[in-house]
């Protein structure tokens, strides 16, 4: 029985179609939604950044997590918000096990191999290294 899901927001152009998704599943389960945004360590721990620039993201990221959750609440959903720093792959896998998420609903916006080795994808990490169910939405070719 699915009791809690957990979305992950980067505020990309997929971020609403992962939304729909999450609602949509929120809904047919009578589930309690999680949103989680993760804010990349590689941006906070650059040497010099200033703490300014630093608040200028945590502030871009709790607007993004605010519009999810006006969404969300727009939709009849509540949900409970989760910005955290790290790496994200790390981070949404740790959010979903310490809130008992039964499902976590992810984007994947179909980097190329190259792109994917040097980056990485965050997708592929969660669904590799979660034990939870976990929704890939692809971005649409």
């Amino acid at each position: 029985m699915i009791r809690k899901i957990l979305v992950a927001v980067d505020g990309s152009p997929l971020t609403h179609s992962v939304m729909r998704t999450a609602l949509d599943e929120a809904r047919c389960h009578s589930a309690e939604l999680h949103i989680v945004h993760v804010i990349e360590a590689k941006w906070t721990d650059v040497e010099g950044m200033s703490e300014l620039a630093i608040r200028d993201l945590e502030e871009e990221a709790a607007s993004l997590l605010s519009s999810m959750k006006a969404e969300a609440e727009a939709q009849g959903s509540e949900a409970t918000l989760h910005l955290l720093r790290g790496h994200p792959g790390d981070r949404i896998v740790d959010c979903a096990i310490d809130n008992g998420a039964d499902m976590v609903v992810v984007g994947s916006l179909g980097k190329s191999h190259v792109k994917r080795m040097i980056a990485g994808s965050v997708s592929t990490f969660v669904v590799t290294h979660c034990p939870i169910t976990t929704v890939v939405v692809k971005q649409g070719l």
